[in-house]
Formats: structure tokens, sequence, C-alpha cells
């Protein structure tokens, strides 16, 4: 996150002064290479720097020996690490194994166990998420670990702190899961000396005071109130955010202050914003008001799973979204004059008349999600608020009349984009590049027009490509369009 920052800064000075390094770990569009060890002696050769540690090896055993050699020998380097990359050396064999939409199939990686270290368990809190799940979060006394300095840990729910028999005042064994998130392990029996105070889960919810309830059979509590600050907040920073109708600007410190002067209590009341009200907000000045404003109201029209994931519908997540997208656009089919406003108060009144079971026999859809998603439906709040977002103009991006959805409904990183793809690319076929594209949520198209988003050229490109640039259509190379696939932005 450090050297991201650093990266990122607009001041080079800044940049300069925090020394970064680097280590070389691939080498892209290599010809004539047969393996990837070759590669990094030729970036060796050409002077950049490529850690000494890596090291070739012949079967699974050697991969074992050399993992478990560096989970000790990794505390005497001077930088901090977090695991192992093995690759297949063979650049052949790279190829023919090809990529997933966010990694390669020819490389995996192995994580370490977590450091653990001590630390005093000085309070819990509890926390209201958007769904209205009370989490207790521990406050401990600051103690360094895994890299970073740790004041908080989650500790899940009652039950979890019941069975860790955690107190108040206990010592406390802490690690980061994954070296990123802090876990407490659990108390050091030994250290207690009678000071320790039991926990209790508080029965009403801290933000709101509502009366919580405990889930039927579960473990979690919540609070029920659907207008509690807490969960309204986090609902809207989900409807806005990158998995939602992706609203850049409408971050936290934005939404909070629209919730504090009560101009923002469900997601249609964002397309009611002024450019005068925004403009009112701390930090934000004329120019930064209008082009917030302008983002918000470019977010009218998003992928129908997008929005179905904004809602934030307990157990849907992004791929959950994208099914129910492709099952409402195979139910509802658009019309040959159908507006896509029309078409979405159709799909909205066709889920809001949808059974569990209905739901259930959705692909990739199962009971318990099916079910969850029929209650949301079917409540009188999610009708008002489905309502008032239709009335604010808020229509899904519909797939073309008669078509049912693709992948280009999804919440992928391309989501939304038309790719074309021309000439011969290093790590794809033709195929497996197109593929990659739908799989990012993406629509592969075969010829150049002024709705393509992108042209992917590899070596050779043709007529394709001078068309693309008449059209001023941005040209990506491999490795853009690898970042491209993995979430990063193009410049």
């Amino acid at each position: 996150n450090t050297a991201a920052g650093t990266l990122r800064q607009k001041d080079p000075s800044v940049t300069a002064s925090r020394r970064l390094s680097v280590w070389s770990y691939q080498l892209v569009g290599a010809h004539g290479l047969e393996t990837h060890w070759e590669s990094l002696e030729l970036i060796r050769r050409l002077g950049f720097p490529v850690n000494p540690n890596i090291r070739r090896v012949n079967g699974i055993d050697d991969v074992i020996d050399y993992v478990e050699e560096w989970a000790s020998a990794r505390h005497e380097l001077d930088y901090e690490t977090d695991g192992i990359v093995i690759k297949v050396d063979s650049i052949a064999e790279q190829q023919r194994l090809g990529f997933l939409s966010r990694s390669p199939r020819w490389a995996t990686a192995y994580k370490f166990p977590a450091q653990q270290v001590t630390t005093k368990l000085e309070a819990i809190e509890v926390y209201v998420g958007r769904t209205g799940a009370l989490t207790p979060v521990a406050h401990v006394t600051p103690v360094f670990v895994g890299g970073t300095t740790v004041r908080n840990a989650t500790l899940h729910n009652i039950d979890e702190i019941r069975r860790k028999d955690l107190r108040v005042g206990d010592t406390v064994v802490l690690q980061r899961a994954g070296d990123v998130i802090p876990e407490v392990v659990g108390p050091v029996l030994d250290a207690r000396d009678g000071s320790e105070t039991e926990w209790a889960m508080p029965e009403r919810c801290p933000v709101c005071d509502t009366p919580a309830e405990r889930e039927e059979g579960g473990v979690v509590w919540r609070c029920p109130n659907p207008w509690c600050p807490a969960q309204r907040l986090g609902g809207l920073l989900h409807f806005t955010g990158r998995g939602g109708v992706d609203i850049e600007g409408a971050g936290y410190a934005v939404v909070n202050q629209l919730i504090e002067r009560d101009l923002l209590r469900e997601p249609a009341d964002l397309y009611r914003l002024s450019i005068e009200t925004l403009e009112g907000l701390d930090r934000y000045a004329r120019r930064s008001a209008e082009n917030l404003h302008a983002r918000i109201q470019a977010a009218r029209r998003r992928p129908l799973a997008r929005i179905i994931n904004g809602l934030g519908i307990r157990h849907v997540g992004e791929q959950t979204a994208i099914d129910l997208a492709a099952w409402l656009a195979r139910e509802t089919p658009r019309g040959e004059d159908e507006s896509e406003e029309a078409w979405t108060q159709r799909a909205v009144r066709r889920l809001e008349g949808a059974s569990g079971e209905e739901l259930t026999a959705v692909p990739g859809i199962g009971a318990v999600v099916g079910e969850s998603i029929a209650a949301y439906f079917d409540n009188e709040h999610t009708r008002d608020t489905l309502r008032h977002l239709l009335e604010a103009g808020v229509a899904a991006a519909a797939p073309a009349p008669g078509a049912a959805a693709s992948q280009a409904e999804a919440i992928g990183p391309l989501a939304g984009k038309t790719l074309v793809v021309t000439g011969t690319l290093e790590g794809f076929s033709r195929p497996e590049a197109e593929e990659a594209i739908r799989a990012a949520g993406g629509h592969a198209a075969g010829s150049v027009s002024a709705k393509t988003d992108y042209l992917v050229a590899g070596e050779k490109a043709g007529s394709k490509l001078a068309k693309a640039e008449k059209l001023r259509v941005p040209v990506l190379d491999e490795e853009a369009f690898r970042g491209l696939l993995a979430g990063e932005k193009t410049a």
C-alpha cells in the first residue's frame, strides 16, 4: 500500500524521497526464450534487479523443501514477505495453461503461517454493519505484528468470544490471518490475575437503541431497524461502491456528510442532489461539485447485475447478482421497441413476484440464497426503495431486444465495456482473449466502431488498428490488457 501510494504521488520529489526499490520478476513479450528461468537470467544481464533467492526446482518435493526453508529464513530478510509464488517454468506450458480473469493458471501462491504476538484486550465494542449485524470488535494495546501496528481486531460474534473464553483485561495471543486480517487467537490463561471481566452482548443496537434480535438457529445478532444510521451509511456506501453503481467520489466523507445533514436517506436521494447542495459540502468547490454531480447522473445507467449487487441483499454477492441478472433477461426478454426504463420496471416486477422456490431453481442460486432474495423483494421497504429509484430515472443498461443476459451484465472490471482483439498475442489465442474479456464482464466484438472502448492489439495488427487510430479508440498492448483484466485503470 505504501509503495502504491508513493507511485501515485503527483510530486516526484516526494516519490524520490521514499527511496523505493523493486524486484523484477517477469519479462513480458519475451521472444525466442523457452523458460521463465531464461527470462529471469536475461533480466539480470540487462541490469534489472532480480531477487537472488529465486530457485529453479524439480518436482513437488523440492517445492516443499524450499517452502520449509524460507518459512523461518524469511525473518532474516530486510523486507517483509508473506509467501512464495510457485510457477511453471516452461513458457510453452504457460501459454497452454493460459489465464483466468484475474490470475494465471500457471502460477500459485503459498502463504506463510501468521506471526503471533501477545497484547492486552482492553475493551470490546460493538459495530453495526450495513446488514444490521452487530459485530464485537476487540480494542487491544497497540502491538506491532506482520509489518503493521494493530489496535483493533474483529471477534466475529458472542459465540466465538465464549468459545475462546475471552475476557476484558486478558492477555491475548494476536495474529494477522494471512498476514492481513488481525485475529485474536485466544487468551493466555496463565497470565490471568482475577481482574478480568466477562463480556455480554448488548440487548439493544448501540447506534439507534432498537432491541436487537438473534437469527433463529444462527450466531449473529442484528438490528432490525432499516433506518438505523449505521445501516444506512453502510448500505449507501455499498450502493455507490465499485461493486454497485460505482460513483467515483461518493465515498465515506461525502456520504456521511449527506446523511448527517439529512439529505440522504436512501439510494434514490443521490440522484436528486443538486450541484448547489454538493457545493455546500466540506472541501467541495463549484468545479468538484459539478464533477461529482455529473458522475452521479451518469450512474443512472448501470448493468443490471451491478444494480442488484448494490442493493445489498443478504447472501447476494457479485456472482449471484450476475446469475440473477442473466435469469431475469431470460425471463423478461426486452421487446423490440421497449425502452430501458420500461424493461427495468418489468424486471423489477418479476423479481417482486418471484417465489423462493423459483429463485432456488436459478443456476448458481441455492435454497438459502433464493429464500433470502424472495424475502428481500417481498418487503414493503424494499418496494419503496425500488419505486423511488425508478422514479429518479434509474434504469438498467438492458440487453439488446430479444437477447438473454450475457457476461456483459457482470460486475467484472470490464463490465459494460466493448473490446476488439486483433493481431497475435503472446499469452492468449484469439478465443482465449475473448473469453477472458467475457469472464471480466466485457463484450468481445468482432469489428471496431465508434462504440468500441478498447482495441487489444498484438503483433501484425492490420486494418482494425488503423481504424481504431482513426476513430481515436484507445489501443492496448498485451501487458495493458492483462492489467485491465486485473482491474487496473488505464492511463
